[in-house]
Parts: C-alpha cells; structure tokens; sequence
C-alpha cells in the first residue's frame, strides 16, 4: 500500500508540474484531436484551454512544418523543429509518441525559441 501511495503521489506532482511548468505542454489522440493542454501552451498559443481541447491538432498552427510534425509523430517518431506562430511568437518544439493512461497519444512540447544573441 505504501509503494502505491507513493506512486500515486509523484503522479500527483508530474501533473502538477507539467501543469503549471513555463513549457507549453500539449496532448493528443490518434483521432488528431487535443484531449489535454497546460497553461503555459495557451498562453503562447494566445487561445484558451476550450478553444483547444478537442480541436484538431494543427488548427491553431496550420503550417507546413506543424503538418509534417503531425505526420512524423503518428509514425511513432519524434519530430522537432521552429515555427513561427500567428501571434508572431516563434516556438521551438518537440513531438514525441507516448503512452498516456495507457493508450496511445502524441505528447508536445514547446517553448519560445530565444535569438543567438539570448
């Protein structure tokens, strides 16, 4: 009992981190459908968290590079790269395949890309 009570308290605190970590931090399904988003991600998306869940990934960044990560992730291989978004922050990012509550998704990660002189 108390090897679960430890496992279920980390979980408590990866969700907690990764909820409020300064990395956006985006979940989707093999339906290319977004079932979980932190704070961080909204706020570089410039959206809200219902104006991404359940919308479809590249919605919110229809680009070339967005489609081609899109594809290279359902392939089950991490894909990564820098795009410029609509708000005109640009975003270095990396997508990778996961198994999240034991089904399969993909897992993004994204941060705002720094200038060489940073």
């Amino acid at each position: 009992m108390k090897a679960r009570a430890h496992t279920l308290f980390q979980q408590t605190l990866l969700g907690d981190a990764a909820e409020h970590a300064e990395i956006g931090l985006m979940v989707w399904n093999e339906e290319r459908r977004y079932v979980a988003v932190n704070t961080f991600a909204c706020k570089l998306l410039g959206v809200s968290r219902e104006q991404v869940l359940g919308s479809q990934v590249g919605d919110q960044n229809p680009t070339d590079a967005a489609r081609e990560a899109i594809e290279t992730a359902l392939h089950e291989l991490p894909a990564f790269g820098s795009t410029p978004l609509p708000n005109g922050i640009t975003v270095d990012w990396i997508t990778v395949a996961s198994d999240v509550a034991g089904l399969p998704h993909i897992l993004g990660l994204m941060w705002e890309a720094t200038s060489p002189e940073n």
